[in-house]
């Protein structure tokens, strides 16, 4: 599917995020985050929204937004305005053939939501972190945030995101899955991954390999969250006192998510071996 061609027709202004968007969705956001982490209600976290050119973006117009820490311990969360890339990127796994406009906006609500926690939640060591298998809790987190309809259905749509990378898969799960996170390294460190989304979507779209990256990134994050969200219990109060257990006991660990991340390739149709 041509990403370009799907923005122009399927995502457009949907596609757009301004200021008051955003500090919108900080604002509902912060309360779900507290509960989360276990912090007494009311507590203020120090987080705020910015946007910023994709020029000097983190994520560039790929990943669009980012959370960073200040040296006072708060948060910026930069986020581009246009977050195009991102929701061709998933219109494509979906093959769709027409838009779905709550889907672009609730994607643009667990992109930000995401980050108002992430940065509160205790890492594993350094250099174990997986952008797969790690950041899956922190979307899984917000995605369960928008209720149980929105849960069920990003379960259904992350899991066959999923089952498609895994069935795509030339090599042992665990070994494409850092690939996966290995292209979108190098994917960030091209300039071209920093330009305004058209042209971005243009690389994506001429250059075969570039494209691939982003693609098995965008499914392997894709079955990481599926495996989060299969992991959970099934009645709201069961699962967000899981989530706080999440956060706290188990993503400090180095191999979070990597045997539920099995167990649902192996659903999916696929193999850890």
């Amino acid at each position: 599917m041509n990403l370009l061609h799907t923005y122009h027709h399927l995502i457009g202004d949907r596609g757009r995020l301004d200021e008051s968007q955003a500090h919108a969705i900080v604002a509902e956001a912060v309360p779900h985050a507290v509960a989360t982490l276990g912090f007494p209600p009311g507590t203020a976290l120090p987080v705020v929204a910015s946007a910023v050119a994709p020029e000097v973006a983190r994520g560039g117009s790929i990943i669009p937004a980012w959370p960073v820490r200040q040296a006072d311990g708060s948060v910026v969360i930069e986020y581009v305005d246009d977050w195009g890339v991102l929701l061709a990127g998933l219109l494509a796994t979906r093959r769709a053939v027409q838009s779905e406009p709550l889907l672009l906006a609730q994607r643009k609500w667990i992109g930000i939501a995401n980050d108002v926690l992430q940065l509160f939640v205790v890492d594993p060591p350094p250099g174990s972190y997986s952008m797969v298998r790690h950041h899956a809790l922190m979307l899984a987190a917000a995605t369960t945030w928008l209720g149980a309809t929105a849960f069920a259905a990003w379960r259904v749509a992350h899991a066959a995101a999923g089952a498609t990378f895994v069935r795509s898969c030339d090599r042992p799960l665990p070994e494409a899955i850092d690939a996966a996170e290995r292209g979108l390294e190098l994917l960030l460190e091209d300039e071209r991954a920093h330009q305004p989304v058209e042209r971005a979507l243009s690389w994506l779209d001429v250059d075969p390999v570039a494209g691939r990256l982003y693609q098995n990134y965008l499914g392997a994050a894709s079955l990481g969250v599926a495996a989060v969200l299969g992991a959970m219990p099934t009645s709201d109060p069961d699962r967000a006192a899981w989530l706080t257990h999440a956060v706290k006991d188990l993503h400090p660990l180095p191999d979070f998510n990597r045997v539920w991340i099995e167990e649902c390739a192996f659903v999916r149709g696929g193999s850890a071996a």
